[in-house]
């Protein structure tokens, strides 16, 4: 993705938003060991995950990218398990939460050999 691109998602964001009331203490950071560290991810973080995702998740991640270079969206939450759920219920797999306008996504990663998305649902 061209920075042009990345600036005009970035722009969409509720940052302001994102930061005063959706920030969490204990957000993923990737580490070279095997032990998990928690920071929070930022926005353009969240990007750059959804513009290099594995193959399988490659199609729905574009179409996420080209949403959000038009629509207000925020990361409700980053890469956590579990959560408080919404109508599909808890998802206990390690994922990003992402909403965009009115909808969420979750963006399913997995941690090794780093962080990835791996699904979006």
């Amino acid at each position: 993705m061209d920075a042009a691109t990345k600036q005009k998602i970035l722009k969409q964001c509720y940052s302001k938003r994102f930061d005063e009331k959706y920030s969490r203490k204990f957000q993923y950071q990737d580490k070279a060991t095997d032990v998990r560290n928690f920071v929070k991810l930022t926005p353009a973080d969240i990007i750059d995950l959804l513009d290099t995702p594995s193959a399988a998740a490659r199609s729905q991640a574009r179409r996420l990218l080209q949403l959000m270079q038009g629509r207000p969206w925020l990361p409700s939450a980053t890469a956590h398990e579990g959560g408080t759920g919404d109508q599909r219920g808890v998802d206990n797999n390690l994922h990003i939460t992402l909403r965009i306008q009115e909808t969420s996504y979750h963006l399913r990663c997995k941690e090794q050999p780093s962080l990835h998305i791996i699904q979006i649902t």
